[in-house]
């Protein structure tokens, strides 16, 4: 559901996907969220129900970044609370150094790696294999996925507690894994895209939170280039949860993001 900000009355708040995602991963905590914001789960570019994204230019997450800022000006959002998972995550970071963030936080952020880095090649054969798998077994997958036992077989890497995701969440989830244009074009650039070797021009709070089971980006592995150039932002740990959290622990979850986006005034910003 997209809103305009300035009919509730309520500060904006931008959600963004991971990779190869969906805007239904932030359904378990809208609830908790939609009590303080006027929320927005916006869909990818280049994924399953988003606008095109067809020309990774000269830097693919730039111009990722811009596609981003499109939909926020089509809100008529200046600013807004960003919050991301993963590659929205990295999204969320960037849009922050682009002053479009009122405050920032991070859940397991991509894009701290090296150029062509071990990192990097783990990564994009781990997406490789999920989303090869996701559509070799769709009818499998999405029959697993209406119970608890099947979508702790199916969706274990993505979460901690994949039993407590609802049914039809999950199969929304592999429908988007499947269906995601773009996936090959942006695997095949992320390797050209290294990690930001400064990140001067960020403002506003900014909190980073990481699972503990984080089995797609594990912390040791994925957080020292983020923590090369964020050393004195909030880094938060998730004890016990997974690379995608929200349905771990909804509550915990919001906290987290809340503690952030309510503990600092912000103006709301009116749609041109």
């Amino acid at each position: 559901m997209t809103v305009r900000n300035g009919e509730s009355g309520k500060p904006p708040m931008l959600l963004i996907h991971g990779f190869t995602g969906t805007p239904v991963m932030w359904d378990p905590i809208l609830p908790y969220l939609e009590m303080h914001h006027e929320c927005v789960a916006i869909n990818l570019p280049g994924h399953h129900g988003g606008p095109p994204f067809t020309d990774p230019k000269d830097h693919m997450v730039d111009a990722f970044v811009d596609l981003v800022e499109e939909q926020m000006d089509a809100l008529g959002w200046k600013r807004a609370h960003i919050v991301g998972n993963s590659l929205g995550g990295w999204l969320a970071l960037l849009l922050a150094e682009r002053k479009r963030a009122l405050t920032t936080v991070a859940i397991s952020p991509a894009g701290g790696w090296k150029l062509h880095s071990a990192e990097t090649r783990r990564a994009i054969r781990l997406f490789k294999q999920m989303h090869y798998s996701a559509t070799w077994f769709e009818p499998i997958a999405l029959e697993l996925a209406k119970r608890p036992r099947g979508r702790k077989l199916t969706m274990r890497d993505a979460m901690a507690f994949p039993e407590r995701l609802p049914g039809p969440l999950a199969q929304e989830w592999i429908n988007a894994i499947v269906d995601t244009p773009a996936w090959r074009l942006l695997l095949e650039n992320s390797p050209n895209v290294n990690a930001p070797s400064t990140m001067e021009g960020l403002e506003g709070p900014v909190r980073i939170a990481w699972g503990t089971k984080d089995r797609i980006l594990p912390f040791k592995r994925y957080s020292p280039g983020w923590k090369a150039v964020l050393p004195d932002v909030d880094w938060v740990t998730l004890e016990g949860m997974g690379h995608v959290p929200m349905s771990d622990d909804p509550a915990l979850i919001a906290q987290t993001i809340l503690e952030v986006s309510t503990a600092h005034p912000s103006e709301v910003v009116e749609p041109e």
